[in-house]
């Protein structure tokens, strides 16, 4: 009798694997932050999903809180359609969510400045340039802020920040270089930007303690 090789054996059953879909629908029961939903299909599993393409503040950031009410308000209880992307290290599904009238939760997230264009993963999207570029001109949302913090940037405690770098408190008048990690949690409506540590000094700032 002849046998099958094991290397045939595991074809057959790849192939008869069914493949993951592409989309599937579903309702919204949990939002985590603004970028990251729970949702029931109709098999009752829930699906953990991060959305594709953007990144919105953490929990602990500035904005964060709003952004996840901003989240909230446009998909929790709401019937939508899930079109899967990926799946993350996290075991997440990556993907866009298509509310019922069509919008994308994703892009109106941007849209209205809860969200960054997540450049380092969707990198080729156009729309979603040209959305948060609206909305940063605009000053809406977290855009409001004199001068807000990626979430990526946020998340490697402050290390890398906007222009010079060089941010100060108004409150407190001590500014900060981008190797201070205490910049990280500085309230948005604090921040002061600076071309410089000269330029800061000559306005009466003085160093932050905790800045090599």
């Amino acid at each position: 009798m002849r046998t099958l090789s094991p290397l045939l054996i595991l074809a057959c059953l790849i192939s008869a694997a069914p493949s993951p879909p592409s989309d599937f629908p579903g309702r919204v029961v949990g939002v985590s932050d603004g970028d990251t939903v729970t949702v029931l299909t109709g098999a009752k599993q829930q699906v953990r999903v991060r959305l594709w393409g953007i990144d919105a503040p953490e929990s602990g950031q500035d904005f964060g809180q709003r952004a996840k009410q901003a989240a909230s308000d446009l998909a929790f209880g709401r019937q939508v359609t899930v079109k899967v992307h990926t799946t993350d290290r996290y075991g997440r599904t990556v993907a866009e969510i298509i509310l019922p009238d069509g919008r994308s939760l994703n892009r109106e997230l941007v849209r209205s400045g809860w969200a960054w264009w997540y450049r380092q993963y969707a990198p080729a999207d156009r729309e979603l340039a040209s959305l948060e570029a609206e909305a940063k001109a605009a000053k809406r949302g977290l855009w409001s802020g004199p001068n807000p913090v990626a979430p990526w940037e946020w998340r490697r405690g402050g290390e890398a920040v906007v222009g010079s770098g060089v941010i100060g408190n108004k409150n407190s008048r001590i500014y900060h270089t981008p190797n201070c990690r205490s910049v990280a949690r500085m309230k948005e409506v604090n921040r002061v930007a600076f071309g410089s540590a000269v330029e800061a000094e000559g306005k009466g700032y003085r160093k932050a303690g905790d800045c090599k």
